[in-house]
């Protein structure tokens, strides 16, 4: 095109650059890689959410079951206590049913197996005598238990309660206190009256070197259910 002076003035339109056939295909991988590094932290944080859920749900289920099983176990547990104590009460006799957890001649009540045992000892003999059996002379912390034990025997026989002298406090083999609100000593324990025996209901104290039958205790397993049947 000629302008009025005579001049020819060039119309040049600029080109926009044409991209390689290398550099499409890199930049076609780049969002690929990018896709696929969204898609893979999704997979992964869901993965994640997923673990804690389920870890969250086993947990839960297993403390189900162990609450579902010890509400069995106590049930259980009175169930065939009571079924102990009714048959004893209509017959009149010692009564032993499978369901119990105690050996021969060991009466189930509470979380213990009680033994009655007619053996003339003195009180720390009577304590190895029940060491023997795997359990020690009786703890009749609550009256309760007192009651449970003086409607079973009419002799007079250890606890496992004493004092190292007439200073010092009564305690049981456990190393517990003697609750004085709840059991008293009844008598004189004055003296060498350093050791506790169980008569008629009532804990009197009495020199540790005196001969009395004994009782022992040991912690009793698991109710068997399936003897319930």
């Amino acid at each position: 095109m000629q302008d009025e002076d005579g001049y020819i003035t060039l119309n040049i339109k600029p080109r926009k650059p044409t991209l390689s056939s290398d550099d499409s295909a890199s930049s076609w991988w780049r969002v690929m890689a990018l896709i696929l590094l969204i898609s893979s932290m999704g997979l992964v944080v869901g993965l994640a959410t997923f673990g804690i859920m389920s870890v969250t749900q086993q947990k839960y289920l297993l403390a189900e079951k162990e609450s579902l099983s010890t509400t069995l176990q106590q049930l259980a547990k009175k169930f065939c206590q009571e079924l102990i104590k009714q048959t004893e009460l209509k017959t009149k006799a010692t009564f032993e049913h499978k369901c119990s957890p105690c050996a021969s001649q060991w009466r189930y009540h509470g979380d213990s197996c009680y033994g009655f045992f007619r053996q003339n000892l003195t009180w720390e003999e009577g304590q190895e005598y029940c060491a023997d059996q795997n359990a020690t002379l009786v703890k009749a912390a609550n009256q309760r238990t007192v009651e449970y034990l003086a409607a079973r025997t009419t002799s007079i026989r250890w606890l496992g309660l004493s004092r190292q002298n007439s200073n010092k406090d009564w305690k049981w083999e456990d190393g517990s206190a003697l609750r004085k609100n709840v059991i008293d000593l009844s008598g004189n324990t004055r003296g060498n009256m350093n050791c506790a025996y169980l008569s008629k209901g009532q804990i009197h104290a009495a020199s540790c070197k005196d001969r009395h039958y004994l009782m022992c205790e040991r912690r009793a397993g698991l109710t068997r259910v399936d003897q319930l049947l």
